[in-house]
């Protein structure tokens, strides 16, 4: 830990900006006493440090309040990846001090932080508010703090998976209107469990909001539950780059709206099928329904009993930078890709001959496990490829006798498949072609197959 006596006294007088990194050896409280030196510093970021506290009057020389009037006022407090850290703000503490004239406040990646529970100290100067993954956070404040926030013109609050509202009601509030004088722009991005922005029923006033981004909100029902004002708000953007914008006539008819087209859905990475119970309904039904998943990475379906199919081609074909894929305990599961309807898509994208089906090329790992009803992953007229495939894996499934339909390798590559070979190619049959990416690259084909079609385990590695 750096001491205060290994430095000369004007060292770091002209240093504005300071950034600490540190293991996660060093002490739980930050040594808030140590910034008495950067006489004219502005801004503070601290990156990856265990520090559940930032400031305590118990830790090295703060002991001696006075002392804190020689720790300069910052303008701008980073915390990335401060993960043990619960909460910001004491009463009492030195920050009521140092953050007096506090305008920037960004929290990423702290992930045991509860809501902000900014203090009248802290907010009235502050103009711009960013939160990054905190995924601890239910709330970002309450009603009656939210009113400090007097002078803040840029929110954004962007992957907190649990965040449920933007701000929560307060008990001992007894106002029932929040005025944002000066917020102009508002960012809500890839909230999963975001309902509102308020679900109180309070008056919200924005007078100068002119910029609002929704986007991957998919549970986002309705902006708030009492009255709305915003004059200067005529769009809501569903990306930064949208050229045309979304409106109903006011912001409340407009998030309605996409709630009910589903537009939340819109360019997910992640998405589990067990945070959206509304979901897995619509995709039984018809998946076309399904808006634009073409930005999809990981997919997880779990304990579901109504699907009998979870793709038919031309949604997997859609499914271009797809990455990873989980398919666990899904009783009446049939198959995971199922050939219907017209072909003239499944034909537009083949890759090598009229005879192959080039699909998934970015998907690198397959999981299924514990659906006792599934007897293939695709069972088609046409040979799959995969050419991004590294993994799969097919844990207790019962009845699953072939995983694809045919199954065929180029003749330069060459497959050591171990003692079972006769078992394996019947899993595959005779036609599907796993192409790989590099010279380097192999893949894992690992079948637990204790209750599946065979009653051995195998591990194939087709090498180039």
């Amino acid at each position: 830990m750096i001491s205060d006596a290994q430095f000369e006294a004007d060292l770091f007088y002209n240093i504005k900006f300071l950034r600490i990194s540190c293991d996660f050896n060093v002490p739980t409280i930050f040594p808030i006493s140590f910034l008495r030196r950067f006489y004219n510093l502005e801004g503070l970021e601290v990156v990856s440090c265990n520090f559940k506290e930032l400031a305590s009057f118990k830790s090295d020389a703060c002991e001696d309040k006075d002392m804190i009037i020689t720790i300069p006022k910052i303008k701008k407090l980073k915390l990335n990846a401060v993960n043990n850290i619960r909460h910001i703000w004491k009463q009492g503490s030195p920050l009521d001090h140092i953050c007096a004239s506090l305008e920037c406040l960004e929290l990423w990646q702290c992930g045991n932080l509860n809501n902000l529970g900014l203090e009248l100290s802290f907010s009235e100067n502050l103009t711009t508010l960013d939160v990054l993954k905190c995924n601890k956070m239910l709330e970002l404040t309450t009603s009656s703090k939210a009113r400090s926030l007097v002078c803040l013109v840029t929110m954004r609050i962007r992957e907190c998976e649990m965040m449920r509202e933007v701000i929560a009601s307060d008990e001992d509030d007894t106002s029932y209107e929040i005025v944002f004088r000066a917020l102009k722009h508002l960012e809500l991005h890839c909230l999963q469990s975001l309902t509102s922005f308020c679900s109180g029923n309070y008056t919200l006033r924005f007078p100068s909001l002119e910029q609002v981004t929704l986007s991957q909100c998919p549970k986002m029902k309705n902006f708030n539950q009492g009255e709305l004002s915003t004059p200067k708000l005529h769009k809501l953007w569903l990306t930064k780059t949208e050229f045309k914008g979304s409106w109903a006539g006011d912001i409340k008819a407009t998030v309605e709206q996409l709630y009910k087209e589903q537009v939340g859905y819109r360019g997910l990475q992640h998405l589990k099928f067990s945070k959206f119970p509304e979901l897995i309904d619509i995709w039984s039904r018809n998946p076309h329904e399904m808006l634009d998943l073409t930005t999809l990475k990981f997919v997880e379906v779990c304990d579901s009993n109504n699907l009998r199919y979870i793709f038919n081609l031309s949604m997997a074909f859609s499914l271009g930078q797809l990455r990873q894929m989980e398919i666990k305990r899904c009783g009446n599961l049939k198959q995971v890709i199922k050939e219907e309807g017209s072909i003239t898509m499944v034909e537009e994208a083949i890759a090598y001959s009229s005879k192959i089906i080039s699909i998934f090329p970015h998907l690198q790992s397959i999981i299924v496990e514990s659906c006792l009803n599934m007897t293939s992953f695709y069972l088609g007229s046409k040979g799959l490829e995969c050419p991004s495939l590294v993994e799969i894996k097919v844990i207790g499934c019962s009845n699953m006798t072939t995983f694809v339909s045919t199954f065929s390798r180029d003749e330069d590559k060459e497959a050591i498949i171990g003692d079972e070979v006769d078992n394996v190619a019947t899993f595959f049959s005779d036609k599907v072609r796993l192409i790989l990416l590099n010279e380097s690259s192999f893949i894992h084909l690992i079948f637990f197959l204790c209750g599946c079609g065979s009653s051995h385990l195998h591990i194939i590695y087709i090498l180039q």
